[in-house]
């Protein structure tokens, strides 16, 4: 998953505003069209390979990736963007806050100093990403979007099992509904991504995509706290098969979203920020905040488990979620800039590192006729 999210950051060094609006949907389409041939075909190579030759083919797979990672970053220095370069300056400003970290240490006594020294890399890195976050406050609203929205599918993902079980005893039929409610999801996801999403970014703001995105799994969250009067005969949400289904379209509105829409947003997001932002924020944000929020709503379930003795208050728990979901996404939204805004911040940030490398390249030419 890291590897993944590094490459979707170089992806947002390379391009501008609007080719990320362009291109991102179709390279998200083709992901997904590869993880359904990859999954589809996992049954028939685990029988004629076994797991080693599985495992095999995977190395091989991560071994392309690498080379033509390697291609990539090797084609974008040809044409005015090297990744090296950029973190050649983060680690001068690192070794310059080292310095005088270390000139404020020689003040005070040894043992602080040695026990400071231990301490500096755990506590130098949470610094650092506090500060960062400070720095770019549209950072901290992507972190909690992320962590409420991951939230949400885990506790919706649960009630969808909850909710399967009661209505499909069967455990082959209960496979098959499973099978065919992600088959729906990912050519949903496919559908949205190569034809709806190129027209959405091309004609609406970004911000306006993330105040619309919850609103569907709101409605569905409402929708079982209605009495059975104000709902048709066919869709009463007393029975277990209708739970199943408001449940299941809950959660197939809020996948195909992440797959389609969210996803691609996200990358868009970090699309006119700096460097830093690009890849280390986004690292934060990837790694902790996806993790932490399905850990910890799995905790939360668990401890509801055992003290209501099943899933007693799932459907509060899920509306409450939503609505923590719809807040961080308008919250993430005001701090959207618009696609001129945008475009206009890579211009600044492209020009200043071509001058950049004007005056070092002069330097450069100084020194050597000296």
């Amino acid at each position: 998953h890291l590897l993944y999210a590094q490459q979707w950051s170089f992806l947002g060094s390379i391009f501008t505003p609007s080719e990320a609006g362009k291109y991102y949907s179709y390279i998200a389409g083709l992901s997904s069209v590869t993880s359904m041939i990859a999954g589809a075909s996992v049954s028939k190579l685990v029988d004629k390979l076994g797991l080693p030759g599985l495992l095999g083919m995977a190395a091989l797979s991560l071994t392309c990736t690498l080379l033509l990672a390697d291609w990539a970053y090797s084609l974008s220095e040809k044409h005015g963007f090297d990744p090296s370069k950029e973190l050649e300056k983060l680690s001068k400003q690192k070794k310059s806050q080292r310095k005088a970290n270390e000139e404020k240490l020689q003040s005070s006594s040894t043992d602080f100093a040695s026990s400071q020294q231990t301490n500096n890399s755990l506590f130098h890195q949470i610094r650092h990403s506090i500060s960062l976050f400070q720095r770019v406050p549209i950072l901290g609203a992507l972190f909690f979007e992320a962590l409420s929205f991951q939230c949400l599918s885990t506790i919706l993902n649960t009630c969808l099992v909850t909710q399967l079980k009661d209505a499909v005893p069967d455990d082959a039929q209960r496979a098959a509904w499973t099978g065919n409610f992600y088959a729906c999801v990912n050519g949903l996801s496919t559908m949205f991504q190569f034809f709806l999403m190129p027209i959405l970014n091309q004609s609406m703001e970004p911000k306006l995509l993330w105040r619309w995105m919850p609103i569907l799994p709101l409605l569905c969250g409402v929708a079982r706290f209605l009495p059975t009067s104000f709902t048709p005969n066919s869709f009463v949400t007393t029975s277990s098969s209708s739970a199943l289904y408001t449940v299941a379209i809950s959660f197939l509105a809020a996948k195909t979203m992440d797959y389609s829409l969210r996803g691609v947003l996200a990358e868009m997001a970090y699309v006119p920020l700096s460097f830093e932002s690009r890849f280390k924020g986004k690292e934060i944000i990837a790694v902790f905040a996806n993790r932490f929020g399905k850990s910890g709503m799995a905790f939360i379930l668990s401890g509801l488990h055992f003290a209501g003795g099943g899933g007693a208050g799932l459907s509060g728990l899920t509306l409450f979620v939503t609505l923590g979901w719809l807040t961080s996404a308008v919250s993430l939204s005001k701090l959207i800039p618009s696609k001129s805004e945008a475009e206009r911040l890579v211009a600044e940030r492209n020009s200043s590192s071509n001058k950049e490398k004007n005056i070092s390249s002069s330097d450069a030419d100084d020194e050597h006729k000296k």
